[in-house]
């Protein structure tokens, strides 16, 4: 009947409409809880993604970080093999190159530990420089290592002059990583604050012309027979991380005689320095690495 109703006069088109929207409202209601639960899941999810890309990118930037960290120690080691590169070059007869794998914890002890031994060729009382100057001697030798001397240990004692004015003397250890004294240095000796000073190579023992340490202070007393004169290594005693071993120049003839200018006040300063080369290799006991 209504369908025949419909048919013919469309009379029910205004009830049809009126029904429609009336229950669309209703039918979003019902579908209303099932797109509230996906939407919740869906920003739920999205939350859980953002976070760990958050912390992907946290774990990211911190593994970067560690790289750069190491890119910056290459960076620097490189340029340490570098200037080592060119002593290296400046060094003539044989040599060979060491890493320090160990340093006395001993404040009173300046000594390092090198991963070169006898297996080697390193022998007692072996001369070893940095990019930069000398550093010390060899005091210990095993198969795969050696332990050194620093320059600065009490210690120590090694024969030098001063370049600018040729004034001989012998450069102590004080204790402190980065200084040392001068001995038998006369009140009237032509050595200034700034002057440099280089291994003599008095003693046989460090070869002649490699730098020792710049004057810092120079404090004469006319009641004294000396003057006292601090210097500060060259060599960088605290950063190097390698160095250089040096074997002596076979060829150098050491059997020369004196001039015969020579002054009886140089040749008091050369026995001295003498004398106080091999004092060194003589008392390297002490505190271990």
């Amino acid at each position: 009947m209504f369908m025949f109703a419909d048919h013919k006069g469309q009379h029910l088109n205004t009830l049809r409409n009126f029904l429609s929207t009336f229950l669309t409202p209703l039918v979003y209601i019902a579908d209303l809880p099932g797109e509230l639960a996906f939407w919740s899941g869906d920003r739920i999810r999205s939350r859980d993604e953002l976070f760990e890309e958050n912390q992907s990118l946290k774990d990211e930037v911190f593994i970067l970080r560690t790289q750069l960290q190491k890119l910056v120690s290459l960076k620097a080691e490189n340029a340490q093999l570098r200037n080592l590169l060119g002593t290296e070059q400046k060094v003539e007869g044989r040599r060979l190159v060491a890493e320090i794998i160990n340093v006395a914890r001993d404040p009173f002890v300046h000594e390092i530990l090198l991963n070169k031994g006898t297996n080697h060729g390193v022998f007692l009382g072996q001369a070893v420089l940095d990019a930069y100057g000398v550093m010390g001697q060899v005091s210990q030798v095993s198969m795969l290592t050696s332990r050194v001397l620093l320059i600065t240990d009490p210690r120590h004692a090694i024969p030098v002059r001063v370049e600018r004015s040729g004034e001989r003397s012998v450069a102590l250890g004080d204790g402190q990583l980065d200084n040392v004294t001068l001995q038998y240095v006369r009140n009237t000796a032509d050595i200034e604050v700034g002057d440099l000073l280089l291994s003599s190579g008095i003693g046989e023992r460090f070869p002649d012309g490699y730098p020792v340490a710049t004057v810092t202070d120079v404090t004469r007393d006319p009641g004294a027979p000396y003057a006292k004169v601090t210097a500060a290594t060259e060599a960088h005693l605290a950063r190097t991380g390698q160095v250089i071993l040096i074997w002596p120049d076979q060829e150098l003839d050491l059997t020369t005689e004196e001039p015969a200018e020579l002054s009886e006040q140089s040749r008091s300063q050369e026995s001295h320095s003498q004398n106080a080369s091999q004092q060194t290799s003589d008392n390297n006991g002490g505190g271990g690495l």
